[in-house]
């Protein structure tokens, strides 16, 4: 099982999160039947990165992701919200370089935990953003069947259905995972999953967006939930949602300390459990 780090600010080299240190009394490889490879891999050199992937920045990465293997990596951090456009990446990764497990002629879902529902294109129009990456996973990937976007704001969601009609019937907003069980077909499909950790109350941890109102208990439960019925059928996991170096909370109990714990917890769920 492969995890992949890949830090675009220095965040994770800053907090010397716990789940990249083999030596750690946390680390992933402190159950010795457990045979995890965890690697870490630095973007920080790619400009045209923040919020906004520009053209250059687009193709310095997917080539990148290619020369680390990222599409065999089955769980991938990658920094803070500003870079939640790395799914619609890694996700083109899995089709063009293979890597995942399952079979893809029915199509796949995607669930996406997240307070925003980043279906809004910019001013630039449908270049790949941050806010824009769940439309232009829609445009680009035919395979995708539905989506399902938990714990997104209500104001939010009333503005895609203002702006994009057109996909009422193709994605969902869900306030419980358990509402999951009323979508014909979403558990015999596979499913690519995506964690924005904004998605929780800023009583759990600190991201640098607006965050909702999730529970860390309710979180847990969710995530495990899909754990256990999907298994096989998740086709990745990815993660962003990190404080910002440059944050004053980001060296308070609710930055790394926070972020260390949640990280290390989905590890736990997806990949030694």
């Amino acid at each position: 099982m492969k995890v992949l780090a890949i830090d675009f600010t220095g965040i994770y080299e800053n907090e010397g999160f716990s789940f990249l240190k083999r030596n750690s009394s946390r680390s992933l490889l402190m159950k010795p039947d457990e045979k995890v490879e965890v690697n870490s891999v630095s973007f920080k050199d790619i400009s045209g990165t923040n919020c906004i992937c520009d053209d250059y920045a687009c193709a310095a990465i997917k080539d990148r992701l290619v020369e680390c293997g990222a599409a065999g990596a089955y769980i991938r951090f990658f920094d803070n919200g500003n870079y939640h456009y790395m799914s619609k990446l890694l996700i083109d990764d899995l089709f063009e370089n293979g890597g995942f497990p399952v079979n893809l002629k029915g199509g796949f879902n995607l669930v996406v935990f997240d307070h925003h529902p980043d279906m809004k294109w910019t001013s630039y129009g449908d270049i790949l953003s941050c806010g824009s990456w769940v439309l232009n996973t829609l445009k680009d990937r035919p395979q995708l069947d539905k989506v399902y976007i938990v714990g997104a704001d209500k104001g939010l969601i009333s503005e895609v259905w203002e702006e994009h009609p057109e996909f009422q019937g193709k994605v969902f907003f869900l306030e419980s995972v358990s509402e999951l069980e009323d979508h014909e077909g979403t558990f015999s499909r596979p499913v690519y999953l995506s964690i924005d950790k904004d998605v929780l109350s800023g009583d759990a941890l600190a991201t640098n967006w607006d965050q909702g109102d999730m529970s860390l208990d309710v979180f847990k439960y969710s995530l495990g939930y899909l754990k256990d019925r999907l298994g096989d059928k998740i086709m990745a996991v990815d993660v962003c949602g990190e404080v910002t170096p440059d944050d004053d909370r980001a060296f308070s109990k609710l930055g790394i300390e926070a972020s260390d714990m949640i990280n290390c917890m989905i590890v736990d769920i997806f990949v030694t459990n």
